[in-house]
């Protein structure tokens, strides 16, 4: 992925999901650790926690899409699936 395709990325995500992403509270002091980190140029934990979202994302969209199968066998709609 080039840089204009990652920002057209997020730029979607910002657009049809900005609501969702609100609401989502972050622990208290999140903010200025994530900008401390990004002032001292510490990378490699701003990608990790990049990664340690992006994997629980698909661990919940894996669990999702496992109870929705259940309910497809009694021809109920399951949940998106990633």
């Amino acid at each position: 992925m080039n840089d204009e395709m990652i920002e057209a990325f997020l730029q979607e995500m910002r657009e049809n999901h900005q609501e969702d992403i609100d609401s989502v509270t972050l622990p208290e002091g999140t903010e200025e650790y994530v900008r401390l980190k990004a002032e001292a140029g510490d990378i490699e934990t701003l990608l990790f926690m990049l990664r340690l979202g992006y994997l629980m994302g698909l661990q919940s969209g894996f669990a999702a899409g496992q109870s929705g199968e259940e309910f497809n066998t009694i021809t109920l709609p399951g949940p998106l699936q990633a």
